[in-house]
C-alpha cells in the first residue's frame, strides 16, 4: 500500500499552508527541530481533506499510498462525502477513473499532533532551507 515515505518530516512544526485553486497547487511550510524550514509543494491538485488542524501541528509522517489504498483506508469518508462533490465526480468508479486518467497520486499526512489527512495531487516537491 505504501509506495514511498518522506521521512525528513517526521516532528516538524507545520508553520503554515496555502491553496490555490485556480493554479491547482498547495504549499506548506514546515519547521524542523533544528530549526531548517521544509516546503511541501504540491502541484496538479485534486482534492485535499485535513482534519484536527490547530495551532501547533506536528506532523507525524508523509506517505504516498496506491490509489487502490486511498479508497480501502478512506472509504467510509468517500461514501458520505462523494454525493455533495468531494472529492470530485458524481461516484466511487467516476473518481477512481479520474484519478488514473490525470495521474493523481495519494499523500497521507500523519500526525503527531494536530494535523492529519491527506492531498490528492500529480506531483510533490521538497525543498529544505
Amino acid at each position: 500500500m505504501v509506495i514511498q515515505s518522506f521521512d525528513n518530516l517526521h516532528d516538524n512544526k507545520v508553520l503554515n499552508y496555502c491553496i490555490d485553486f485556480k493554479l491547482q497547487t498547495l504549499h506548506m511550510d514546515t519547521q524542523t527541530e533544528a530549526g531548517k524550514t521544509v516546503s511541501i509543494h504540491f502541484s496538479g491538485l485534486l482534492a485535499h481533506w485535513f482534519k484536527n488542524v490547530i495551532q501547533d501541528n506536528i506532523l507525524f509522517d508523509m506517505d504516498e499510498i496506491t490509489v487502490e489504498g486511498f479508497f480501502q483506508q478512506y472509504k467510509n469518508l468517500l461514501d458520505e462525502a462523494i454525493p455533495y462533490g468531494f472529492p470530485a465526480c458524481c461516484n466511487i468508479e467516476e473518481l477512481r477513473q479520474k484519478m488514473e486518467q490525470e495521474k493523481i497520486r495519494v499523500f497521507v499526512i500523519g500526525s503527531s499532533l494536530g494535523l492529519c489527512g491527506f492531498v490528492l495531487a500529480q506531483e510533490v516537491e521538497l525543498s529544505e532551507r
